[in-house]
């Protein structure tokens, strides 16, 4: 099979075939994307996918690092600090009940203790340090609404595209010349398809830049947190 034929059937980019049959992973998107370029090369030419996975890790680690393994962890026993609070928790109510009833004077005094008549609770109103029943309440803070940012696909040329927002696939299809796409970016916005200057893009309104060259594989992420460092700097 030629290169064109394999790049065809995987629907990657011919310079992408080209750096895997040199071995050069590195010029390859990292990550998961890296083992799916090799896996999926793999079964259009016959080979086991995990095998040839297995030989290029062995080959190259660095290139192709371990996938970190989730660690679960156990629930720790109860502290005595815990035992000690629940028992305090505990006696708290029977303590109040105690002194209730063992404090009948002092009920009575506070229950006949004369009430300020309408004059004076006006007049106490009227005195800076006089404080409200409960206290003052601070004022809720203003929820600070995020000024949208949309990102504006333009495609120059015919490409196969996945688009991913926030999790969640919106876009995986062949994409036609002169495709526009506006996308409103939410938390990060991941762009991957097999020809990354036929992707060209604007974030509210303003030019980005490049993505890469003719035939380059297309992996990138804008986030909301660094999507000004893919604005064009003129």
């Amino acid at each position: 099979m030629s290169i064109r034929q394999v790049a065809d059937l995987t629907k990657l980019s011919v310079r992408a075939i080209e750096l895997l049959e040199k071995g050069s992973l590195s010029g390859l998107p990292d990550g998961i994307y890296r083992r799916s370029i090799i896996k999926a090369v793999a079964r259009e030419v016959g080979l086991n996918p995990d095998q040839l996975l297995n030989e290029f890790a062995a080959l190259q680690p660095g290139d192709l690092p371990a996938l970190p393994s989730v660690e679960i962890a156990e629930p720790k026993a109860a502290t005595s600090f815990n035992k000690v609070l629940t028992l305090v928790s505990a006696a708290l109510p029977m303590l109040a009940g105690i002194l209730y009833f063992a404090l009948p004077m002092t009920r009575a005094m506070v229950s006949e203790s004369p009430r300020p008549s309408v004059q004076e609770r006006r007049i106490d109103s009227l005195r800076g340090e006089v404080v409200p029943v409960g206290g003052f309440k601070e004022a809720p803070i203003a929820a600070v609404r995020r000024v949208p940012v949309v990102v504006t696909l333009t495609i120059s040329s015919r490409c196969q595209l996945r688009v991913v927002a926030d999790g969640n696939e919106i876009i995986g299809r062949t994409m036609e010349q002169g495709e526009t796409v506006p996308i409103e970016l939410g938390e990060e916005l991941l762009l991957l398809g097999d020809n990354a200057a036929a992707v060209q893009f604007s974030i509210n309104g303003q030019a980005g830049r490049l993505l890469g060259e003719p035939g380059d594989v297309l992996s990138a992420r804008i986030g909301r947190d660094d999507y000004q460092d893919f604005l064009r700097r003129y």
